[in-house]
């Protein structure tokens, strides 16, 4: 390749602005189209030292942003009165400016030129230069064409006033680019190079000369690439990787040990316990993923299997341990649920409060044993419960405003150890149990009774005993009727009868499992996480059309009552519901990682 000539300086325009504008075409990629396929060529990361602090790489854009242009998420969105307005605003105007600007300098209509640049593979990798100098950063993109590119910077150094002198390092011609008549001293200057179509570009000569270095080994050399000091060789990084979900359109690499030296030494507990987290911390990783579904997983990457912190030993529970989806219906607006060692929780806790408070404890504990049936909570009956934990809500049938719009479901597995049954088919967990239950009942009941006004009726205590299951529940404390079930396996605490008998009769067809929307986030987001927060967005949007009248006046109750400017707060909550069917937050939890993933999408899981 010649050298570029130089040019003298025709507009005021420095090399560090030519930067800052590369940057933002690497972000104004992620709103282009493009049309081409991807090629499947070897994986940036393999040019990129083995010392990088951070380090994102985004692979077959073209082809990930095509799909999700298309999708439900984009086009329900694209019709909202939110993206509507955004469309005639003032930042919208200045963008179209900005991106004509670009395409005034490069003589090229944008797209294309992003096509050509970052439509395949771009990377972005960054290195510490110790604690009291600034990072380097180094960009690597795959090109269509590496001929029509430095056609376009030698047209675009032209206008610009930018100086290009060419080296040769490992017989490699590689470029330096500065402001003309600038002091080379005082103004930084931009190494880059073309390797076959990757186009490589840095403010640091030593990082440049190393991805070179990669570059002649790997390819003139034929040295085999797994033995070279390359990011993708290490071995957090590798499995970092393989942690992601599959289709993935980008991700973020954190490689904590090249950061050490910036951590200092802890002042108070907080800090101790972050410092704690980071030193444990092995590699992070996150992912980005465009379909229907616009998904961000992250997983921590722990550099010790024998690591002991207390939230993980709290949330750990055995892996073949099925979850309970089935046990929630289609229509609830909000879901919690998850796995818990109560027993360990149990645990923490009551050392925690029997060393602050040991006359209170031995009191509380004496009682307990009583309620119990002569089972220590602690040592014998925390046993019994759990590990399955669950929290849904459902609307209301009948809406008030001395009560929230919606009912609500706690359920609690009792997993019974080996205890012998003390009747035909009750275990001495379950009779304990309901002991607490009832006695919670009882109290509650008999509280409300004696506090009632003149001339209201008293509440009362109301039995039913069904085949799968026993209940119990007071009808009623204001607009509230608390009830329990129970049975062998399941305890269940719900704000109205009606919500405990339809748990236990739940048919698996019309339960959250058989929704197509969960059904498709669990098997490729979430199959071994345990830990998951569920929003229910249309039936968020059904129960918000069938009361809309009913929740305007809720929300002019915070106007000074003006029914239109509650009118105009529900209308804005539906518009930005309307993009999407579904959020989800789902975490899992073991002694080697901890992985988080959350998303929102459409119910369409075809694309």
């Amino acid at each position: 390749m010649q050298p570029m000539k130089q040019y003298p300086a025709q507009l005021c325009l420095t090399v560090k602005k030519s930067t800052i504008l590369a940057m933002v075409l690497v972000s104004v990629v992620f709103i282009s189209l493009g049309s081409a396929a991807a090629v499947a060529e070897t994986p940036l990361s393999q040019l990129v030292d083995d010392k990088a602090g951070v380090y994102v790489e985004a692979s077959d854009l073209n082809g990930h942003l095509k799909q999700f242009l298309v999708s439900p998420v984009v086009t329900r969105f694209q019709q909202t009165q939110v993206f509507q307005s955004w469309l005639i605003s003032q930042d919208v105007k200045n963008l179209k400016q900005g991106l004509r600007d670009v395409e005034s300098v490069t003589e090229q209509r944008l797209f294309p030129l992003l096509n050509n640049l970052f439509g395949e593979s771009v990377g972005l990798a960054v290195f510490n230069n110790g604690p009291k100098q600034t990072p380097s950063p180094l960009l690597l993109a795959r090109v269509k064409k590496a001929s029509a590119t430095k056609s376009l910077f030698e047209s675009w150094f032209k206008k610009t006033g930018v100086t290009v002198t060419s080296i040769n390092y490992q017989k490699v011609p590689c470029f330096i680019a500065s402001q003309s008549g600038a002091d080379s001293d005082t103004i930084p200057q931009i190494y880059y190079t073309f390797l076959e179509r990757t186009l490589v570009v840095t403010e640091n000569k030593h990082i440049l000369q190393s991805t070179v270095d990669l570059y002649v080994k790997q390819t003139l050399q034929k040295q085999p690439r797994d033995a070279q000091a390359s990011l993708f060789n290490l071995k957090i990084y590798q499995r970092a990787q393989s942690k992601l979900s599959p289709n993935v359109t980008g991700s973020l690499f954190l490689n904590p040990r090249i950061w050490d030296e910036h951590i200092k030494p802890p002042k108070n507990e907080v800090e101790k316990g972050v410092v704690n987290w980071w030193h444990k911390t092995g590699g992070l990783i996150v992912g980005l993923h465009l379909k229907n579904t616009v998904a961000l997983e992250t997983v921590i990457l722990f550099n010790s299997e024998a690591i002991n912190l207390p939230l993980l030993d709290a949330l750990q529970v055995p892996t073949e341990i099925p979850e309970k989806y089935t046990l929630v219906p289609k229509k609830a607006l909000a879901v919690l649920c998850g796995q818990l060692n109560i027993h360990l929780l149990t645990q923490k806790v009551v050392d925690f409060y029997a060393n602050k408070n040991p006359e209170k404890w031995q009191k509380f504990h004496a009682v307990s044993v009583g309620l119990l049936g002569g089972l220590d909570p602690v040592t014998e009956f925390a046993k019994a419960l759990g590990p399955n934990v669950l929290f849904y809500s459902v609307p209301r049938k009948e809406l008030s405003f001395d009560a929230i719009s919606f009912d609500g479901l706690v359920a609690l597995q009792i997993t019974n150890p080996d205890q012998p049954a003390i009747g035909a088919d009750k275990s001495q967990y379950q009779t304990a149990l309901e002991n607490v239950a009832n006695f919670l009942m009882n109290s509650m009941l008999a509280h409300h009774n004696a506090h009632l006004k003149q001339d209201t009726s008293a509440s009362i205590l109301k039995i039913e005993d069904h085949e799968l299951f026993q209940m119990r529940w007071i009808d009623s404390i204001g607009p509230y009727r608390p009830a329990y079930g129970i049975n062998e396996q399941q305890i269940v605490f719900a704000s109205s009868p009606e919500l405990v008998k339809e748990f236990f009769t739940l048919k698996s067809e019309e339960s959250l499992a058989a929704l197509p929307l969960f059904q498709t986030w669990k098997e490729t987001f979430f199959q071994q996480e345990k830990q998951l927060c569920f929003l229910n967005i249309s039936s968020i949007r059904a129960f918000i059309d069938q009361n809309s009248d009913f929740l305007a006046k809720q929300l002019a109750q915070g106007q000074d009552g003006d029914i239109e400017k509650g009118r105009k707060k529900l209308s804005g909550l539906k518009g930005l519901l309307q993009s999407f069917d579904g959020l989800f937050l789902a975490a899992g939890l073991q002694k080697t990682q901890v992985r988080i993933i959350m998303g929102l999408g459409s119910l369409d899981p075809v694309n």
